[in-house]
């Protein structure tokens, strides 16, 4: 799945969904920013996914009678996978895309709001799934857990097809990870083509790594995408 459309669809099926934006907010308007997030660069260049960026997004709400300003980040990461040359051709696909989001949890006057910790792992998956004609995925396939900051995070996965430059059909996994660090909601999401299409093996021990070398905190180096948007405009 091509960098530019799995922005789109992670962010349609998260963030970007958020309910009852307002169109705009007054100066005075309380914020809250998430601490971003990305793989430890040892972690990420081991496993030979390369960093592609973080995005910033500003939702508008009203919560518990004031209006909010809530920052959330998205940080991308993607690597080349070469399948076999008789099914996809010669050239290496960026088949394998792993994003990590970072949202606020906003509480005021007993009323709380964060654009996706009321969904579930599977209302996540239905979410990507819609956005994109070429996702379908059709049952759950297990799940495991793994120690990154600190905290023990739950990974659902679910087996399903995508279609690759709109071209190649191919099995893949979504992997979900869903938890609250500190004062924030993280998501996790990964999707790769299933084993037997690997020659180099499983990529999830791949996706294991970049999860367990997380990073999140308020003054972590990132590199912010600018002049576009959480559908990808400006990628290729």
């Amino acid at each position: 799945m091509k960098r530019r459309l799995f922005i789109g669809v992670l962010a349609a099926g998260g963030v970007g969904t958020a309910a009852g934006c307002l169109s705009g907010i007054a100066d005075e308007a309380t914020t809250f920013t998430a601490a971003p997030a990305r793989v430890d660069e040892d972690a990420a260049g081991e496993v030979g996914y390369e960093y592609q960026g973080t995005r910033r997004r500003v939702d508008e709400e009203e919560v518990g009678g004031e209006d909010i300003e809530a920052t959330s980040y998205l940080s991308l990461y993607d690597r080349s996978i070469e399948l076999p040359t008789e099914q996809f051709g010669d050239d290496p696909l960026r088949a394998g895309v792993f994003g990590v989001i970072t949202t606020p949890q906003v509480s005021i006057a007993g009323e709380d709001f964060n654009p996706v910790s009321d969904l579930s792992n599977r209302e996540l998956a239905d979410r990507i799934q819609g956005h994109y004609e070429g996702l379908e995925l059709d049952r759950a396939v297990g799940g495991r857990a793994l120690d990154a900051l600190g905290e023990r995070f739950p990974i659902q996965s679910y087996g399903g097809t995508a279609t690759l430059q709109n071209q190649y059909a191919i099995d893949v996994t979504l992997d979900i990870v869903q938890r609250e660090h500190e004062d924030d909601h993280i998501v996790v999401a990964a999707i790769y083509p299933t084993d037997d299409l690997l020659p180099e093996g499983s990529e999830q021990p791949r996706i294991d790594t970049l999860v367990q070398g997380l990073e999140s905190y308020d003054d972590l180096e990132v590199e912010i995408v600018e002049g576009g948007d959480w559908n990808g405009s400006t990628d290729s």
